[in-house]
């Protein structure tokens, strides 16, 4: 077990090279964790159902029991993210692993599947933590300025969950049961947790202030520096109670009384719905229209992890172009320099639609969706990442609260709307089914468009920053 917890005279930043990697790739693994679990039980929907429902009624909660993993995320991040400022990222980073790994075996217990979805819930308000907190280790670690390449390794985590998850979990189905996609997450939960015990240490130097007062320290008094003494003094328990009360009251009321913030929140909301839509389903679409087994049908969702690749990493390159192409006259990087992506992201998003509902529809060879998913995957992930984009630059000293509204109304959308997925299918197909998506995503590209067209009067009249 890791036994030497550094003072805050030696703290995290000036930890050695191998140590900080250790400790990133630690959270980002939990990170990975995290979403990899959101979708492993995506290829194994028809198997539950056949359990619980056999005369096939209650389809609908078939989608539900993946997605309401993803509305427990709207727990995690806004209450355990405030609660590190009072425990330490540590203390709350083996908790809510611990937590998750108990309810995951309670889902694989699961009688009924009322009971499963319960279970499932609230393992997603624990697993969502890391979520809200791994970020912020990363910031222990790294100064302003030297955060990017930690950040990029740090959400491989993020990236890589989604479509791998799928894919095991649909071996894992093949192979043994869909209980067992609960196991084998347990399994990797408990590595979690062991990583977390063993290779982890804290790393918030609030936190280690703390400790640094203890009797066993009191006679290293005389070595603390005026920061440290300063960071002692700041460090109230009253005060970070009343900073978690406001994370849950206060932010939602300001983003709004902020248009601007609130549009691409909404927007983000609806159009991260719309996806789940498409996750949530494709492991079963594949399995009855091209009769894929359980074990293959998690390969459908590797179009859609090429196209998100391509988009994380076209994203970042296209804003900075537009920012050159169109600078602000302080020469600052503005929210509307993301603007142009969410424009282009969502056309292309419902072109990967249409070519991925018709191409089913007609039943083409499988490969013809896959690569209409891979357009649609590049349109998904060029529009997210464009948003947070915009929140980050548009709540300059906000950027934490910012992204937590943006993970719980992606989390709100991204757990109710695919509730409508199999009943849309099996009314009007797939084509038409995934037609009516691509209508409603292409129709919320006049929001951005819009506030694109009308930024400057944004600006003067309402303000693109959050105030203090």
């Amino acid at each position: 077990m890791a036994t030497s917890t550094p003072t805050v005279f030696e703290g995290a930043r000036q930890w050695p090279t191998w140590r900080k990697v250790v400790s990133v790739t630690v959270v980002s693994f939990a990170d990975c964790l995290t979403f990899l679990v959101s979708m492993m039980l995506a290829p194994s929907v028809p198997q539950v159902l056949q359990e619980f429902r056999p005369d096939g009624s209650d389809k609908f909660l078939g989608s539900f029991s993946v997605t309401v993993y993803i509305l427990g995320f709207v727990v995690g991040p806004l209450v355990f993210g405030p609660l590190t400022d009072l425990m330490g990222r540590i203390t709350i980073l083996r908790f809510t692993a611990t937590c998750f790994l108990i309810f995951t075996i309670a889902c694989a217990l699961s009688s009924s599947l009322p009971m499963l979805i319960v279970f499932r819930f609230i393992a997603g308000c624990f697993g969502g933590a890391p979520m809200a907190i791994g970020g912020g280790v990363v910031s222990d670690l790294y100064p302003p300025g030297s955060r990017s390449r930690p950040m990029a390794w740090y959400s491989v985590g993020t990236m890589m969950g989604p479509t791998l998850g799928p894919i095991l979990g649909g071996v894992i189905t093949g192979g043994l049961s869909w209980r067992w996609v609960f196991w084998i997450a347990a399994i990797l939960a408990g590595i979690c947790v062991t990583s977390l015990w063993f290779l982890l240490e804290e790393t918030h130097e609030a936190t280690l202030v703390r400790r640094a007062d203890s009797p066993q320290t009191s006679s290293l008094e005389s070595k603390k520096t005026t920061i440290t003494k300063k960071l002692r003094a700041n460090w109230q328990v009253k005060g970070v109670w009343d900073s978690l009360g406001k994370s849950i009251v206060i932010i939602p009321t300001k983003i709004t009384c902020h248009p601007p913030a609130l549009a691409i929140l909404l927007l983000i909301g609806v159009f991260n719905g719309l996806v789940n839509m498409i996750l949530s389903s494709l492991g079963s679409v594949f399995q009855f229209q091209y009769h894929f087994a359980a074990t293959t049908a998690g390969l459908s969702y590797i179009g859609l992890g090429v196209g998100g690749v391509l988009g994380l990493a076209a994203t970042p390159r296209f804003c900075d172009f537009v920012g050159k192409f169109r600078p602000h006259p302080n020469g600052s990087r503005q929210p509307e320099h993301a603007l142009p992506m969410m424009i282009l992201a969502g056309p292309l998003a419902s072109v990967g639609l249409f070519w991925y509902g018709w191409s089913v529809e007609t039943k083409c060879q499988w490969m013809v969706p896959i690569i209409g998913l891979g357009v649609f995957g590049f349109g998904y992930m060029s529009m997210r990442l464009s948003t947070q984009i915009f929140l980050v630059e548009a709540f300059p000293g906000f950027t934490a609260s910012a992204l937590a509204a943006h993970t719980i109304f992606s989390s709100i959308g991204g757990s109710a709307i695919p509730l409508g997925t199999f009943p849309l299918y099996g009314r009007v197909g797939y084509g038409w089914g995934n037609s009516v998506i691509a209508f409603v995503n292409l129709g919320l590209c006049i929001v951005p468009l819009g506030m694109y067209l009308l930024h400057p009067v944004l600006r003067n009249e309402r303000g693109i920053d959050l105030p203090s």
